[in-house]
């Protein structure tokens, strides 16, 4: 697991700190909860402010804050034209205006690229730190190809190469062949996943980082496909000996199952029972072996983001310290103490995972020393640009 260290040099550097507590933020959520549910979702928008807010008032670099300038009404305006547009295509849909319906997906389909980006730059417009706004601009045809136009070509690909092989199974009568040919699909489908998934992260990387500006100061990234590629490959490795177990505990009894097809009800009852502690212990290892997979591949790909980015030609570099094992006992206990609660104690968990975040987040260099000024965009105040608030909420603090 090499790969969750990338990034880890012995150079100073100083952690971003979070200042916020779980019982601060639990009065929040709970006053938006209710607010949300009496006004039957209408306040959604502002709550959902006012929790960024909390959480970027109480975020530090070197004694400097964040904050975030957004409003309930623009997010719900955003919010209101996607509700709008998809009622016009449910009731076309009940009216059978399919020609109508297909035009309708095909343009969001078209324009959800920059229409995402659109909301990204206003997201980042209205984060501030020590008073300088971010800015986000990139092209709306790149953004496109790394959103729809890699990942399609290469779901292709896969379809392709499988369907062929496929074809060469089912012309054989030879049982070698068939199995080979089995096992040849699911390695020809874990590598173009990996693929798929590694191009994605690379490419989605660079598009969000290399777009993205402090004032009129830019941030750079320069990420390897074949890197962000065996990180995926390594986390689906990591999984594969999880799913093995579980097939274990959850075939058998299954095979088991079937061959009282037909018997008594009691017997099957009584053998239902009896396979139920196996079939619920298999599909716990195969959960447990998601969550690891996951938790890896997000530390993996963190730490190897942070470590390639920077700011101002490199004046100012980043580095991500956290750890497989720890991110994996913080989700995984924040999950057991939000099932046991009812999820009432989503706020602490969260705190808790945002601190974690932060403190193995380092910024190394003098951000004083930039020659850090405030541009002067302003959003877009226009239709298109309105419902494009409500497409993204993305973060671009931790």
């Amino acid at each position: 697991m090499s790969d969750v260290n990338d990034g880890m040099v012995n150079s100073p550097a100083r952690a971003m700190s979070f200042k916020g507590t779980g019982g601060e933020f639990f009065v929040i959520w709970l006053v938006n909860a209710i607010l949300t549910t009496i006004t039957l979702g209408l306040f959604l928008p502002w709550a959902f402010v006012r929790s960024r807010r909390y959480f970027y008032e109480n975020t530090e670099l070197a004694g400097k804050k964040f904050a975030y300038h957004a409003t309930g009404k623009s997010i719900l305006v955003g919010w209101l034209c996607i509700a709008v547009l998809y009622g016009i295509f449910l009731v076309n849909i009940a009216h059978n205006n399919a020609v109508l319906s297909l035009i309708m997906m095909l343009l969001f389909i078209l324009f959800s690229p920059w229409l995402i980006m659109q909301g990204l730059r206003y997201q980042a417009m209205m984060t501030t730190l020590n008073g300088v706004r971010f800015n986000f601009r990139t092209n709306p045809l790149r953004a496109w190809w790394v959103m729809l136009g890699q990942p399609l070509l290469i779901s292709l690909a896969i379809v392709v190469i499988s369907s062929i092989i496929v074809s060469i199974m089912s012309s054989s009568m030879s049982a070698g062949i068939i199995i080979a040919g089995s096992i040849l699909v699911i390695v020809v489908s874990m590598v173009g996943i990996a693929l798929m998934q590694g191009l994605y992260i690379s490419q989605w990387g660079k598009l969000l980082i290399n777009n993205l500006q402090y004032g009129n100061v830019k941030f750079d990234v320069s990420l390897e496909t074949k890197k962000c590629t065996m990180i995926v490959l390594k986390a689906i490795a990591l999984f594969i000996p999880f799913m093995i177990v579980a097939g274990y505990f959850i075939v058998a009894p299954m095979m088991r199952l079937v061959m009282y097809a037909g018997a008594a009800q009691d017997a099957i009852l009584m053998a239902v029972m009896q396979s139920a502690g196996s079939m619920l212990l298999g599909y716990i290892l195969y959960m447990l072996g998601i969550l690891v997979c996951y938790c890896y591949g997000y530390v993996a790909i963190r730490n190897y983001i942070y470590s390639q980015a920077s700011l101002h030609n490199g004046a100012i570099r980043f580095r991500s310290t956290a750890r497989v094992g720890a991110f994996v006992w913080l989700v995984v206990s924040n999950l057991f103490v939000c099932s046991i609660t009812a999820f009432l104690a989503y706020p602490w968990a969260r705190v808790r995972a945002t601190r974690y975040l932060l403190e193995n987040t380092h910024v190394e260099g003098d951000l004083d020393q930039l020659p850090v000024e405030d541009h002067n965009d302003k959003p877009a105040a226009d239709p298109a640009n309105l419902l494009a608030r409500g497409l993204s909420v993305m973060q671009f603090v931790f």
